[in-house]
C-alpha cells in the first residue's frame, strides 16, 4: 500500500470513530454542525476536506474562522456552499450555532479558542496536542468543568513506517550513543 493511501484511510477512520458521538451530539437531529476556528493545511486538509470527502452525509461545515482571510477563505471554497467565512469567532459561534467547534489553530492558541467557545456553550474538538502546557491545561479543564460542554482530543498522526524504522536504528546503537537530537517542524510550508 502505497504511503498517501495509508494515510488518507486512516485519516478516515480516525474520523469515523468521532461520527458515532458526534452524531449523538447534534442538536438539529440532522447533520452534524461544524465550525472551525484555523483553517491552515491541517484544517482545510485532513480536519476539512476529508472529513467532508468521507461523511458529508453526516456532518457539514458551516463556517471558518482564521486570523489569515486568506486562509479561511480558500478553506470556505473547499467546504461549499452552507459554509460562510466569519472574521470574528465569537460572530461564527453566535451565527451558526454549532454542535462542535473544530480547533486547528495554532498549538499555543488552542486554550483560547476552547475556552472561549466552551464559555459561550459548545462542545470542541481540537487537534492534539489539546494545549501546551500545565497553566493553559488548567484552563480548558475548568471551563469545561464549568460549562458542561465536552472536549474531545483527537489524534492524527500516529506511528508512521519511516519514524518506527529510525527509532528501531537508534535502539540498537547502529549509529552509537545518542546525545543530542534537535527537531524542526515547518508549519506553513505551502
Amino acid at each position: 500500500m502505497k504511503r498517501r493511501t495509508f494515510v488518507k484511510n486512516t485519516a478516515g477512520a480516525g474520523a469515523a470513530i468521532l461520527l458515532n458521538p458526534l452524531n449523538s451530539f447534534s442538536m438539529t437531529g440532522n447533520k452534524v454542525k461544524l465550525v472551525m476556528a484555523g483553517t491552515g493545511h491541517r484544517g482545510s486538509g485532513f480536519w476539512g476536506k476529508e472529513l467532508l470527502g468521507n461523511f458529508k452525509d453526516v456532518v457539514e461545515i458551516n463556517g471558518v474562522y482564521d486570523i489569515n482571510p486568506g486562509r479561511s477563505a480558500y478553506a470556505k471554497s473547499l467546504f461549499g456552499d452552507n459554509c460562510k467565512q466569519y472574521f470574528s469567532f465569537e460572530e461564527m459561534l453566535n451565527g451558526v450555532k454549532p454542535d462542535y467547534v473544530i480547533v486547528t489553530t495554532v498549538d499555543a492558541t488552542h486554550n483560547e479558542y476552547i475556552v472561549k467557545a466552551l464559555n459561550m456553550g459548545f462542545n470542541v474538538i481540537t487537534e492534539k496536542p489539546m494545549t501546551t502546557d500545565e497553566v493553559k491545561c488548567k484552563q480548558i479543564l475548568d471551563a469545561e468543568k464549568a460549562s458542561g460542554k465536552k472536549v474531545i482530543v483527537a489524534f492524527n498522526y500516529r506511528h508512521s513506517v519511516h519514524n518506527m524504522q529510525l527509532k528501531e536504528i537508534l535502539a540498537s546503537n547502529r549509529i552509537g550513543k545518542i546525545t543530542s537530537v534537535d527537531f524542526h517542524w515547518y508549519l506553513n510550508v505551502y
